[in-house]
């Protein structure tokens, strides 16, 4: 007879891992008879790692599951950890036998069942929970240790919120016997307290010693009412044994499908991420593993990682955490820098520059780090204390998601600029950047950079060509920087040694930024440049819009390419994802994301580029979806919403009739509109821009929205009647 790997799984955690059976008696225990469980809000995921921990509540995460409500014991005592302050609250009325749980987990952390235990709440926290249960509830102050804590069955609190004074003596309270209940958001809190850390929080460190973690990120629910809690959870919820599968596997000693290696891979990379720093016995675990394996987790285009490589991706991502906290003086060259983003045996050399800090985002340095090198950025004294920061590495896309690991998942570091001296090393080098927060008022500072190898740098208006021909494009540094004050293009530097005219190029790439802003009305002179960055592999798609935009090395050679450009030659991609940039959510309805940045990419080509007659820069849009079989098999927007260049043809009828000045209108005359003014729901949005652009063009275009098959209310065709009604010959033929 055939085992399944999910067998064999069992039979390896059974006879070889030996996990804590009080622990899978827990939480069947708490479990009998409950089926359902409340979603509230989006809880935030939990990562469990400890010995003495165990999911309880799992939830849909990144394809695979993850914890939103854990257990775990701190010596003698016990804790319940959920991935939402929202059931802190009363929770009779809830949906499924959320209140049975509820219920079974407050017996669990007391260790009773009696209703008149003595409990306290923190900062408010289960305190509407503990009184329907029928608890006699005391209100604890914040700081130190209150008197007559001891007297105490259970706590609820906020781990993310606590002092070390208050994790101190509230860790001391469960290691001697106390239960504790502890409700947070870890996403939400993060959203109040930007630049904060969950890891480094004094809760997280509490928690912890449960073997439990919160994590940033969200959840979903595993059914359309909530959360199913019948069946087995896989074993591979929890990292450490989602770690010894990984370990059986290398030794031959377990299969696994490709579900198990993923839920694996998810399990360990939320522990590691979100761990807290010192002694947890988890992370020395497999930071010990890294270290004895290090000479194994290199990755490059010729020996990439795939999902297979389970254990090697694992412990990549271990050590990916493990560089991130290293302290500069002990930063090394990663094994797989050298291969991407590179390096290069050049000296150092002192660069400075003057930076428009009224300009926002990142600024090239013309420095290149190599793999390793300590970096110091040295700022004016008017530049302290404004937001800036240092940044090495422009391939800011994570890849761990992916199946397969072209580079290392995470090659970038980041580190805030607040002193007058600022050090930051990467393990992998990269590109030198000062960053330079939004709105700025520092005016024209000037920095200096040492460490870094001199990288091509060409900026319009401020190098000659001379100095681009004679000396900046022949700087040794592998990868080299283009910009302006829209645009910087990052492309290894093989692309730009024999670029003769730069100059002209990145005023043809202003010129399409120019266009694009005019169309959708905003000022041609932008707060922050794009940015354009060529990588090996990105997070998704073949492009993506963003800061930077991601694309490709295949198209290194054609973004720098003007006289192809302009031919229209490769230009769509790039249109295509600055218009995702530039697009609004108000005119932006279901169906239409990949087409208003369409409508925008569209209008730069046209004004930009030298096209032939009935070019129009993509296929799709030269030979678009038959409107005919649209019409004759009903016009179903459903049809309409899926196919992006079918939907493109409608704006570009109204644009072959009309021209581009009623887009230009119509866009316009958003952007006055206050809060209350702009369209709640897609309904809204579509109605809004049905009268929009009726009114932009002069013609009441309700017949053609009909003809269309995009739904609009009889109430905003009614107050475009005024306007004489207007379709296409291709559509008043039909």
């Amino acid at each position: 007879m055939q085992i399944t790997s999910v067998v064999k799984w069992a039979l390896v955690l059974v006879l070889l891992l030996a996990p804590r059976a009080r622990a899978q008696d827990d939480a069947a225990k708490l479990l009998e008879g409950v089926s359902l469980f409340e979603r509230t809000g989006i809880p935030g995921p939990l990562a469990v790692f400890g010995d003495k921990a165990f999911p309880i509540v799992v939830a849909e995460h990144a394809g695979q599951r993850a914890a939103i409500v854990a257990g775990g014991r701190i010596g003698a005592g016990r804790v319940v950890v959920f991935g939402h302050n929202g059931y802190a609250g009363p929770a009779a009325k809830r949906p499924g036998q959320t209140a049975q749980l509820m219920g079974a987990l407050l017996e669990w952390a007391a260790k009773s069942k009696a209703r008149g235990l003595k409990v306290g709440t923190h900062a408010g926290m289960f305190g509407g929970l503990f009184r329907e249960a029928g608890f006699e509830v005391v209100e604890l102050p914040r700081g130190a240790k209150p008197d007559g804590v001891e007297k105490l069955d259970l706590i609820g609190c906020a781990p993310l919120s606590l002092t070390d004074e208050e994790q101190a003596w509230l860790g001391e309270w469960v290691a001697k016997g106390g239960g504790l209940l502890c409700g947070d958001t870890p996403w939400g809190w993060l959203q109040g307290h930007r630049g904060a850390r969950v890891e480094a929080q004094p809760g997280q460190k509490l928690v912890a010693r449960a073997g439990i973690a919160y994590a940033d990120g969200y959840t979903g629910a595993t059914d359309k009412t909530g959360h199913i809690t019948v069946g087995p959870t896989s074993p591979l919820v929890h990292a450490q044994r989602a770690l010894d599968l990984l370990v059986a596997l290398d030794s031959g000693k377990a299969s696994a499908s490709d579900a198990d290696l993923a839920q694996a891979q998810v399990s360990l990379q939320l522990a590691l991420r979100w761990m807290p720093e010192g002694d947890v016995d988890f992370r020395e675990k497999l930071e010990k593993l890294v270290k004895a394996r290090e000479q194994e987790l290199v990755v490059s285009e010729s020996r990439p990682l795939a999902r297979q490589d389970a254990l090697r991706r694992a412990l990549m991502g271990i050590q990916v955490e493990m560089l991130r906290r290293l302290p500069i003086a002990k930063v090394k060259p990663h094994a797989s820098a050298a291969d991407f983003p590179g390096d290069v045996e050049a000296p150092a050399q002192l660069v400075a520059l003057e930076i428009d800090t009224s300009l926002g985002g990142w600024h090239s340095t013309g420095a290149y780090a190599r793999p390793g090198a300590k970096i110091e950025l040295q700022l004016p004294t008017e530049a302290l204390g404004r937001g800036f920061g240092l940044r090495i590495g422009c391939h800011t896309d994570g890849l761990w998601h992916h199946d397969q690991w072209k580079r290392v998942p995470e090659i970038t570091v980041e580190v805030p600029a607040s002193e007058k001296s600022t050090l930051a090393a990467n393990p992998f080098g990269g590109p030198i950047y000062v960053v330079v927060p939004e709105g700025c008022t520092a005016g024209r500072v000037r920095v200096q950079i040492r460490g870094g190898v001199p990288a091509p740098r060409f900026l319009l208006g401020e190098t000659s060509l001379a100095e681009w021909r004679e000396t900046q494009r022949a700087r040794p540094a592998p990868w080299a920087e283009l910009g302006s004050r829209k645009l910087w293009i990052s492309v290894p530097s093989s692309a730009v040694r024999a670029l003769e005219d730069p100059e002209a190029l990145m005023r043809f790439w202003d010129a399409a930024l120019d266009a694009q802003a005019e169309l959708v009305g905003i000022p041609k002179e932008r707060p922050r440049p794009e940015r354009f960055v060529a990588d090996r592999q990105i997070s998704a798609g073949y492009m993506h819009s963003g800061y930077p935009v991601m694309t490709h090395l295949d198209v290194i050679d054609a973004v720098v390419d003007r006289e192809g450009l302009i031919r229209g030659e490769h230009i769509w991609g790039f249109v295509h994802e600055l218009g995702h940039n530039l697009q609004r959510g108000e005119w932006t309805f279901d169906g239409t994301g990949e087409v208003t940045n369409n409508v925008i990419g569209l209008y730069s080509i046209e004004r930009i580029c030298q096209l032939p007659e009935g070019e129009r820069g993509h296929p799709g849009v030269n030979e678009p979806p038959s409107l005919e079989r649209y019409i004759a098999a009903g016009a179903k927007f459903e049809q309409w919403k899926s196919d992006p260049f079918l939907a493109l043809s409608m704006y570009v009828q109204v644009r072959d009739a009309f021209g581009w000045e009623p887009f230009q209108k119509a866009f316009a005359s958003y952007l006055p509109l206050g809060k209350d003014e702009r369209p709640a729901n897609d309904d809204e949005k579509r109605d809004m821009w049905l009268v929009r652009l009726s009114e932009a063009t002069g013609k009441n275009l309700g017949p053609f929205f009909q003809a269309w098959g995009v739904p609009t209310s009889d109430k905003a065709r009614k107050s475009i009647e005024r306007l004489p009604k207007w379709l296409p010959d291709a559509l008043a033929e039909k």
